[in-house]
């Protein structure tokens, strides 16, 4: 933003012409006010959801930077910045690799707070895969009773505890122990979770791994941007996920 105000007013000076342009202050306040919203693109998901077909989701979250110290800093106090600030994204996708939900908040929301962030409630979903952080009895009862078949692996001192509330933990729990929790990633399709990770490198590789904005409100706007340019990619072509080794 600062180098396209500075762009513009040298651009209307050289042709001689006094026409004001928003200062960097302004622009960010007006982006940070931004209303924008995740778009699907994907013809595919289109017709799914039109013939009322469930999605299952895959939720995870990742660090990103922001506002690394640099020269400034040390120039002004003398010694190399201790840490790097960071905030934490969470998205959740699809199995073909569609975002339909994410958030940028501070490092200190936990991944179980985040998760109900990113969870549409207009979408009809069959299942939530999300790794063993986000693992919390209450919600997956909530999910269980939705018709949601909550995906997440319960601590290995996981204990079946007989009661009324806690019907699909004890499921969940007595099935690992009589098949082993492999035949769990099996039966409930827990390898989907390896395409959340492999759609975070994405970002992180060919968009940014670190946000260009510093204001919590403007790097929410900029998340949205960042899963609407990975759905719009998607529109063109989805990477292919195979196994290896």
């Amino acid at each position: 933003m600062r180098q396209t105000t500075g762009y513009m007013q040298d651009y209307w000076a050289t042709r001689g012409l006094d026409i004001a342009v928003p200062s960097f202050g302004q622009l960010c306040d007006r982006f940070a006010a931004l209303e924008v919203h995740v778009t699907q693109r994907c013809e595919q998901l289109a017709r799914r959801l039109s013939r009322g077909e469930a999605v299952s989701l895959i939720v995870d979250s990742t660090g990103l930077s922001f506002a690394r110290a640099g020269q400034w800093y040390e120039e002004k106090y003398g010694k190399k910045a201790d840490r790097t600030p960071w905030r934490k994204m969470h998205l959740s996708i699809d199995a073909d690799m569609n975002i339909h939900a994410i958030r940028i908040t501070t490092a200190e929301v936990s991944d179980s707070e985040g998760m109900d962030a990113i969870l549409p409630a207009d979408l009809p979903v069959d299942r939530v895969i999300a790794d063993g952080s986000y693992y919390s009895i209450e919600r997956g009862e909530a999910l269980s009773r939705a018709g949601i078949t909550p995906v997440t692996p319960p601590p290995a001192h996981a204990v079946v505890h007989g009661a009324g509330q806690t019907g699909w933990h004890d499921e969940l729990v007595k099935y690992i122990k009589d098949k082993g929790i492999y035949a769990f990633h099996k039966k409930y399709g827990y390898g989907l979770r390896s395409r959340v990770e492999a759609q975070i490198s994405r970002i992180k590789r060919c968009l940014v791994a670190t946000l260009l904005t510093q204001k919590i409100a403007s790097q929410e706007c900029e998340g949205v941007i960042i899963a609407n340019i990975i759905n719009l990619w998607n529109s063109f072509g989805r990477p292919v996920c195979v196994k290896n080794g």
